[in-house]
């Protein structure tokens, strides 16, 4: 009789509209070929959406206590309930996404070893840290002394990029033995149909600049607003129309703002939108004002569009964007210095277009192995690849 297929947990905190979610659902539906998978993760009113991407063979566990906001009684709760499946599945590898599943579920995995003679070997991946962008200097604090205890009893790190990596890495988080390198998988298709400006009601002479991102402090829309103000106020001839993707909880005070800088008319704000990669094909530029991203799966989709972007030098970003080559990148939290960046692209119609090809053509190409660079397959190969070295070696925690 065969030997059983090892079995692999993995543990989100909510299964909702975004990239690390999308990661994890297409990661354990390309494992189910090689491996049992059970996906455990808290409730969310989207969950369904991205659960219909998973093949029945995959099980998926409502964790009904875990939830991304702090409750101690809650976490405690969810995190009791994380240990009796574990014990329960008794997994070759536990395998947890984001800061606060990765907190939870690897503290039930080192629970759960008690009841076990062989433990399972712990993977995280962060999906981008919390150093900085997010909070002020003493909850940074805090969740950085976490994440180095974490560390201790992780075998193995998952970065989404090189620069996630080495910012961890230099702020003490683990060791380099423990640290891989799989990007998040982005899959590139023309959209259908393809929006035009005059569906946004702009005319077909002005140039858009447009950015998708979901409307909170850590994606430094307001640096976007008032680098537009600037660029408005110096450069009066230009036909500009600027374009902002996606809704948040910053909405309300962005527009306030744009409105304050007396440029409202010229500012679109769009709210959240399904058909968001379709809305990039009016873009001329892209710019993304992040004040930390581990990756950016919209400006990947923009360069695929052949789209030039100006992006904060923050993180994974220029990983992503190459500087000077199919983009531009700028110190973050800067709006003059992201609205000169803005203004070169603006006033040169062939470096848009050189920047733009390039883009493409990075966006596009494949790695070693003749698998599109940041495609999911490329992703779930090299996730596969792993799991088979980590369960034929001795781990390095």
């Amino acid at each position: 009789m065969p030997d059983a297929r090892p079995l692999v947990v993995h543990i989100i905190t909510r299964l909702e509209p975004g990239g690390s979610s999308r990661n994890t659902v297409d990661s354990c539906a390309a494992l189910a070929a090689d491996y049992d998978v059970v996906l455990l993760a808290g409730p969310h009113k989207d969950s369904a959406r991205l659960l219909r991407l998973l093949p029945p063979v995959v099980n998926h566990v409502e964790v009904k206590s875990l939830a991304r906001e702090i409750c101690p009684l809650r976490d405690l709760s969810a995190l009791m309930e994380l240990r009796r499946e574990l014990v329960r599945l008794r997994p070759a590898i536990v395998h947890t996404h984001t800061s606060k599943a990765g907190a939870l579920g690897r503290l039930a995995a080192l629970l759960a070893d008690f009841w076990r003679k062989e433990r399972a070997l712990v993977v995280h991946t962060p999906h981008g840290h919390l150093l900085y962008g997010y909070y002020g200097p003493f909850k940074t604090f805090l969740f950085k002394t976490a994440e180095r205890l974490l560390a201790r009893v992780t075998d193995y790190l998952i970065a989404l990029t090189p620069g996630e990596m080495d910012e961890s890495l230099a702020a003490g988080i683990g060791r380099r033995a423990q640290w891989r390198i799989v990007h998040s998988g982005v899959e590139f298709s023309a959209p259908e149909p393809a929006a035009r400006k005059r569906d946004l009601g702009i005319a077909a002479d002005e140039i858009v600049v447009g950015s998708v991102a979901r409307l909170e402090p850590v994606k430094g829309m307001e640096f976007f607003v008032r680098a537009a103000a600037l660029i408005m106020a110096r450069r009066p001839g230009l036909r500009l129309r600027f374009v902002v993707v996606g809704g948040g909880s910053l909405e309300g005070r962005l527009r306030d703002l744009a409105g304050g800088l007396g440029f409202a008319g010229q500012m679109l704000f769009t709210g959240h939108r399904e058909d968001a990669v379709s809305l990039m094909g009016c873009f001329d530029v892209y710019v993304q004002p992040s004040l930390n991203e581990a990756m950016g799966r919209a400006p990947l989709e923009a360069q695929a569009l052949g789209i030039p972007t100006v992006v904060s030098k923050v993180c994974g970003l220029p990983d992503v964007i190459r500087d000077g080559e199919t983009g531009l990148c700028v110190p973050p939290g800067d709006p003059e210095a992201l609205a000169e960046a803005l203004e070169k692209l603006l006033l040169d119609r062939e470096l848009r277009a050189q920047l733009g090809a390039a883009a493409r053509n990075w966006a596009l190409s494949r790695d070693a192995s003749g698998l599109p660079r940041f495609g999911t397959r490329s992703m779930t190969g090299r996730l596969a690849a792993f799991y088979r070295r980590i369960l034929s070696q001795p781990p390095v925690r």
